[in-house]
């Protein structure tokens, strides 16, 4: 239930993005560099634990590395709370033209299309 919601959000956020990235643009450089911080945190701490909990219901070698790198993305999480990374990444997501934008954008519907039909099985 919860990762059906977690991906209808993260298909329609993206299709927004897709379709009107200078006001996303806009929206990311009005938004302070401590909320930006907890926005980070808490999606290295979802994808983390998204990797972690996928690689624990499977036996293998690509399950563990999974389990591997989600406890690697949440200690990265972990340490954007308070670093200097956050307002690097900011700034160099800003400075991208509209087209890569866009191919976030549609990163982020193919995410949220995996969560929708991949963990609901």
């Amino acid at each position: 239930m919860l990762s059906n919601i977690v991906g209808g959000m993260f298909v329609f956020f993206g299709a927004l993005f897709f379709l009107y990235p200078e006001s996303m643009r806009r929206r990311l450089r009005k938004k302070a560099i401590r909320r930006l911080r907890g926005y980070f945190f808490a999606a290295a701490l979802f994808f983390g634990f998204l990797l972690i909990s996928a690689g624990w219901r499977h036996e293998g070698l690509l399950p563990k590395i999974l389990m591997v790198l989600g406890i690697v993305a949440v200690l990265k999480g972990l340490l954007l709370l308070k670093s200097k990374a956050t307002e690097e990444v900011t700034a160099w997501v800003l400075e991208r033209p509209t087209l890569h934008l866009r191919g976030f954008a549609v990163g982020q519907i193919a995410l949220g299309c995996l969560i929708l039909f991949g963990l609901t099985g």
